[in-house]
């Protein structure tokens, strides 16, 4: 919703001519978003060594898109090196969590899960616009418009994944039943009746 309004209102920042507003807008949504992933990113991860990697990496990466909105020149319109140190670490984000899932893996069939799904949706989002915002400081307006298709498609993409997140029923799945067993030390009792003839 906020990506949804957020571009909403750039594109009518653009068509009445606020290039300034537009800088403050992408600078804001830049701040919000990489802390919306990191936020979901560190609620899906188990491994407390992991989760202390994203509490030492957000104020780093916080205070250092601070400096760049500082420095920045607002005619640029976006601050590309913000935005792509932003991807680089929220794809590392999303390699902790597939790490964290061959390491130890909680069901049986990841693609099961509402947390794979969220976590697809923003690696193919990060991944795929990486190199269009990290080039956007050399497009001219024209350059943008045409490949701007690029985030467009990547924001479908990653809003389908989040789609299939919502519609997934969570379902006890057989794995972490049978850990749970195990971890119990039970036996499973044996139901198997022998029907045998005097």
């Amino acid at each position: 919703m906020y990506t949804f309004l957020n571009d909403v209102f750039i594109i009518i920042c653009s068509y009445y001519g606020f290039p300034l507003l537009n800088f403050h807008a992408l600078s804001l949504f830049t701040l919000v978003e990489f802390c919306l992933f990191s936020a979901t990113i560190f609620t899906l991860l188990k491994i407390s060594q992991l989760r202390k990697i994203i509490i030492g990496i957000i104020p780093i990466f916080l205070a250092f898109s601070l400096i760049q909105y500082i420095k920045s020149n607002p005619d640029d319109e976006i601050d590309s090196l913000s935005i792509s140190v932003e991807y680089i670490i929220i794809i590392i984000f999303c390699l902790l969590y597939f790490y964290e899932e061959i390491s130890a893996p909680q069901v049986t069939f990841i693609y099961s899960t509402k947390a794979f799904w969220i976590i697809t949706g923003i690696l193919i989002y990060s991944a795929g616009t990486f190199f269009l915002f990290l080039f956007s400081d050399n497009l001219t307006d024209d350059e943008w418009k045409k490949w701007s298709i690029i985030n467009y498609v990547f924001t479908i993409l990653k809003n389908t994944c989040f789609g299939i997140a919502v519609t997934i029923k969570h379902t006890p799945d057989p794995l972490l039943s049978y850990e749970s067993d195990s971890d119990n030390n039970e036996i499973p009792e044996n139901n198997l009746t022998i029907n045998s003839n005097p």
